[in-house]
């Protein structure tokens, strides 16, 4: 008797793994201000991340090319490149179609009349019609 594998689904690969996450979605979103000079401690401070975790990250980053840094004084300074510059882009479309498909759904879902009370199903309307003539009246 031969059983068939259950189908199952391809593994995520490193970057996306990597990509689809809170805080690394923010901090490449804070990398795309390209105005504000990013080093780490800031990175971790305006993301609400850990030291470590922006560290462990900016270097998985760099291995994929998304990010590059430069040396200023004691400072890396991290910025990204055009291909991090791409991604963030597109995520932060992403993420701003996210935000108004949710606030789509709150207006509508506002907008919704109450839900009406079901109606009856017969046989229960004729027990009760049925109940009210066999109880003797009250005087």
């Amino acid at each position: 008797m031969a059983s068939e594998a259950a189908p199952q689904a391809p593994k995520p690969s490193a970057l996306k793994r990597l990509l689809l996450k809170p805080k690394p979605c923010s901090i490449l979103l804070l990398l795309k201000d390209a105005e504000q000079t990013w080093y780490p401690s800031k990175l971790a401070r305006v993301s609400g991340s850990s030291y470590v975790h922006v560290i462990n990250l900016l270097t998985n980053l760099k291995k994929f090319g998304i990010v590059a840094s430069e040396k200023k004084g004691k400072q890396n300074i991290f910025h990204l490149t055009e291909k991090g510059a791409y991604l963030a882009l597109t995520l932060d479309e992403l993420a701003k179609k996210c935000e108004v498909a949710e606030a789509e759904h709150k207006l509508v879902k506002q907008e919704a009349p109450p839900p009406h009370p079901l109606p009856e199903a017969p046989a229960a309307q004729k027990e009760k019609s049925e109940a009210k003539l066999a109880a003797p009246e009250k005087k």
